[in-house]
């Protein structure tokens, strides 16, 4: 569509196009009868009371959270890298595997908050979305690597939505996923395995736990 001022909206349609370039085929046996070649351009004239423009959204940048070792450590990688690599089409073909060395790792760490909720070095924001992607991942890695060991870090959980408290609670009781409550404060590699330095908020410990892969639920922020 092409929007401007003072002026009816133009919806341009593709239909002639495709007209010109294809069999046709997807018309004919079409069960719905929603394709239709025949229609043309046509001009609307639309009242709202609001515009609401989705631009998508980007991810605060790895590189910006130098404690974490992201950018540095090959291994330390972004939900949105996790995704590509459950993906059936993504570039390991649904196994998950490290980025480093191309093994499949036995333990990951999901960090929560990296990023967000941080008005010093950070988004003063909750990018709202974070809680449930990651007991996502947890559950998926779960299913591909049964005898695997996850651990999530977080502040405290955000399941608003019908269903999403007890999606989090099955990550936990049916699939051993271990929600740390606490923040991580560094993460070093040695031997070929990531050091991940916390605090258990809840006992009031410093902890550590050793895994092959770090996955950082980074902030969403407005896209450039």
């Amino acid at each position: 569509a092409q929007a401007v001022p003072n002026k009816p909206v133009i919806v341009r349609s593709q239909c002639a196009f495709f007209q010109r370039n294809t069999c046709l085929a997807c018309e004919k046996f079409c069960p719905a009868g929603a394709i239709d070649f025949t229609q043309e351009d046509e001009t609307l004239t639309v009242e709202a009371s609001a515009i609401i423009v989705a631009t998508g959204y980007d991810l605060y940048g790895r590189e910006l959270l130098g404690e974490y070792g992201a950018g540095k450590l090959p291994d330390v990688i972004d939900g949105l890298q996790f995704e590509r690599l459950l993906a059936a089409s993504g570039p390991t073909a649904g196994q998950i595997k490290r980025p480093s060395d191309g093994r499949v790792p036995q333990s990951i760490a999901f960090i929560q908050c990296a990023g967000s909720r941080d008005p010093k070095h950070g988004m003063p924001y909750c990018s709202k979305i974070c809680c449930m992607i990651t007991a996502k991942h947890a559950l998926l890695y779960k299913h591909k690597v049964h005898d695997g060991q996850v651990y999530v870090f977080y502040m405290d959980i955000r399941a608003a939505g019908k269903g999403y408290e007890e999606f989090v609670q099955r990550a936990m009781s049916e699939d051993g996923v271990l929600y740390l409550r606490g923040r991580v404060s560094r993460i070093i590699q040695e031997d070929g395995r990531l050091l991940v330095w916390g605090a258990d908020t809840l006992s009031g410990k410093k902890l550590q736990v050793d895994v092959d892969l770090v996955v950082l639920a980074t902030a969403v922020v407005p896209s450039r």
